[in-house]
């Protein structure tokens, strides 16, 4: 008998596993894949370290703080500035612009005006005051509309907010909550963003270390009954006094009955190896010259050890699961790409990998808070875990399953913790 089975290796299972074994708690994690970590993953192909899709970490993240070990991760900060393109053209600015660090490519830059210089400014001051978490309270809006009540022209919205942000919250109509957009912003104010030396996967790897975990194994039902609950599974029965569900949310939905559907936003992205460095830029690109490709990163000028000795990786995004077949989007990102770099660069690529993602995140429009699933299931002894009830992002994977383990716990900081902190 378990005292907890946690179903789901992403990293609110795997933060949840890990509170309550430090607890002193009998806990084992079920996952289906043959690998944990959920979307927050890494693999190496013809000895290139390919992440699932494109993430970075926002080192500020107070979960992050709390449950990794990041001097462990050997972490490579990202430069404090990005570069937008538009065709042949190219600009930086302050990532974020309101970072003193990043103040100089802010101030330079030409693709914000002088007065929207000194709106980024005057609303990295306001952000830079509260308390990170209280950024998720209070009235909320659309990103576009509270960026445009700050005073914010068209082509700030369009030459930064919306490259930028729109390869954080998957849409580049700046639709999404304005309470999450002030969050990361803050975040990005506090700590940055950086990627562990060995690919995001070695987050996961980290939580996962010394837990007990059984791989590729199904949990087909759910059955609870007195004190205890037994999980049906493809290798066989399990009983636990408690089950923590932290699966994708139609797998949520399937064992526990709850109404986890949020929707989805999809993310395709394109990895190439390159035989000599066609960019030496190691600041997030940018495109805000139209077409499918949303952000691209040299991540072998940035992280040297992700390619082979000799050889160069670029990872380009595209928002949504396009409707062409792989060599079709191929040929579209590479004639994009040749508008920045030119054709005898771009033929020189080779395509590694073509990734489509169809559940990265779900959408957050304003007050999306308010329908989140809670942590309580109609079962009894069975919990829920995952970004469907906090934000889709590492920060609310992992502090949702801390508050899940609080619960089971009993241990009232945890669960009186307000979302964000």
């Amino acid at each position: 008998m378990y005292d907890v089975l946690v179903v789901g290796g992403g990293l609110a299972g795997l933060t949840a596993a890990r509170a309550l074994d430090r607890a002193g708690k009998r806990v084992r994690v079920l996952e289906a894949g043959p690998q944990l970590g959920g979307r927050v993953q890494s693999r190496v192909e013809d000895g290139f370290t390919l992440d699932a899709g494109y993430q970075v970490l926002f080192p500020a993240y107070p979960a992050a703080r709390r449950w990794l070990d990041l001097e462990a991760l050997d972490l490579v900060p990202l430069p404090p500035a990005a570069v937008i393109r538009r065709g042949p053209q190219a600009d930086v600015v302050g990532w974020p612009p309101g970072d003193p660090g990043a103040l100089g490519g802010t101030l330079l830059t030409r693709a914000l005006s002088t007065r929207d210089k000194a709106r980024v400014l005057a609303l990295a001051l306001r952000l830079r005051s509260p308390a990170p978490w209280t950024l998720l309270r209070g009235p909320d809006e659309p990103t576009e509309g509270y960026l445009r009540r700050f005073g914010f022209s068209e082509g700030a919205l369009d030459q930064f907010f919306r490259p930028f942000f729109g390869g954080i919250f998957l849409q580049r109509d700046l639709s999404t909550s304005a309470r999450l957009f002030r969050y990361y912003f803050r975040m990005l104010m506090d700590g940055g963003a950086a990627l562990p030396a060995a690919g995001m996967g070695a987050v996961s790897a980290q939580l996962a270390q010394d837990l007990k975990v059984t791989l590729n194994v199904q949990v087909q039902h759910l059955a609870p009954h007195g004190s205890s609950v037994t999980v049906s599974t493809s290798a066989g029965e399990l009983d636990a006094r408690q089950v923590i569900v932290a699966t994708d949310p139609d797998t949520a939905a399937r064992l526990t009955g709850e109404d986890t559907a949020r929707g989805h936003l999809s993310g395709t992205y394109l990895h190439y190896a390159a035989p000599a460095l066609v960019d030496r830029e190691r600041r997030l690109l940018l495109n805000a010259g139209g077409g499918l490709i949303q952000n691209a990163h040299w991540l072998s000028a940035a992280v040297p050890g992700r390619a082979p000795e000799g050889q160069h990786l670029l990872t380009v995004t595209v928002l949504g699961l396009p409707d062409l077949p792989d060599d079709a989007l191929d040929r579209q990102v590479r004639a994009e790409l040749a508008t920045w770099y030119g054709e005898a660069a771009v033929r020189s690529l080779r395509t590694l990998l073509t990734e489509r993602i169809h559940h990265a995140q779900y959408p957050q429009p304003p007050e999306y808070a308010a329908t989140l699933a809670g942590h309580a299931t109609r079962l009894s002894g069975v919990l829920l875990a995952g970004e469907v009830t906090a934000m889709s992002s590492i920060q609310g994977a992992m502090e949702s399953g801390e508050k899940a383990a609080a619960i089971v716990l009993g241990d009232p900081e945890g669960m009186s913790r307000p979302r964000g902190a």
